[in-house]
């Protein structure tokens, strides 16, 4: 009798301690999904713009050559706020420099940055800010950046070519403790692309009345702010 009670008494501590460790049963959540990943397109294809829903996120290869987006490319101008930030730093520079006016003669002035995909080279329209580009005028060089400008004075022309050029600049003293930087420009042995080379980087260009020979990879975002397109060649 004694056996049988001791008996019942381990199988109860057992079952009991089985009860209390079985885990509870997980909660069916629904999966929250980030904003920008809803509707998000992600596989990149050559098309047409007319061909696409553009109400919504796309992405993809434009190579008509005359759509809107290679309109936008040939038109394209800086906006107020741009505007006003590249007058900040002209203004912040020659307080210190004066700078200096040059003849760029048939130099082209506006220069678009190129991504290589696959091997070949395209421009590639952001989902949000500008496209990375380059100006030259008289007296300054403009680096438009995707979100946000930049300027420094041009101190001296080391060389002028049809195609190529050497420029010394004056900036900012928080870029560099001299206060100068200097860009080069000079053709590649890639048709149309030129190598930009400036105190902090390098970059792939096209003149802008150039850009029809490239296409665009263009990340069309017109409701919400998407991931921006990051499979370039490296």
């Amino acid at each position: 009798m004694r056996k049988a009670i001791y008996i019942a008494l381990i199988f109860g501590i057992l079952v009991s301690c089985k009860e209390k460790t079985k885990p509870e049963k997980a909660e069916n959540k629904p999966t929250e999904i980030p904003a920008w990943k809803v509707d998000l397109d992600t596989i990149l294809e050559k098309n047409n713009p007319k061909n696409l829903d553009l109400s919504k996120h796309q992405l993809f290869i434009d190579t008509t050559r005359n759509s809107e987006n290679f309109e936008k490319l040939v038109n394209w101008k800086p906006n107020r706020l741009d505007n006003d930030a590249i007058a900040y730093h002209e203004k912040e520079i020659s307080k210190k420099h004066k700078p200096i006016k040059i003849d760029l003669k048939q130099f082209p002035k506006h220069w678009i940055s190129l991504k290589k995909l696959n091997n070949e080279f395209v421009i590639y329209e952001p989902c949000d800010g500008n496209k990375t580009a380059f100006e030259i005028n008289e007296s300054s060089v403009l680096f438009f950046y995707q979100l946000e400008p930049d300027a420094d004075l041009i101190s001296d022309l080391r060389k002028i070519t049809e195609n190529e050029i050497s420029l010394e600049l004056r900036t900012v003293p928080q870029k560099t403790e001299t206060e100068k930087t200097e860009l080069t420009i000079k053709p590649t042995e890639f048709e149309n692309v030129y190598l930009l080379t400036y105190s902090f980087g390098e970059w792939y260009v096209t003149p802008k009345e150039k850009v029809s020979e490239f296409n665009i990879v263009v990340n069309h975002c017109p409701t919400m702010k998407r991931m921006e397109f990051n499979g370039f060649d490296k």
